[in-house]
């Protein structure tokens, strides 16, 4: 039986899919010669608006797989498995 999220794959795809509007944004400014300042004011917009969805979820996988991986005996895996991920998505 599979576990539930806390963050739905709905809710999931329609931060994604502001993200996608927000980088297709930027693109129109670069396209538009807007100002250099304005342009990098969108894209730490972007970073934050990935780190936030990162971060939700990192909790959630931490709430529910990685709690039923110590239900199951397999915890370290999934701690290893997400140190891993946590490593790459922090460089």
């Amino acid at each position: 039986m599979a576990h539930r999220h806390s963050i739905t794959t709905e809710e999931k795809i329609k931060r994604f899919n502001r993200i996608i509007g927000q980088l297709n944004g930027i693109k129109e400014m670069i396209k538009g010669d807007r100002d250099c300042p304005e342009v990098l004011i969108q894209i730490t917009s972007v970073r934050a608006a990935l780190a936030k969805i990162g971060l939700m979820m990192t909790e959630d996988h931490l709430e529910h797989c990685v709690a039923t991986s110590f239900q199951k005996g397999k915890g370290q895996d999934s701690i290893k498995s997400l140190t891993n991920a946590l490593k790459q998505m922090l460089k």
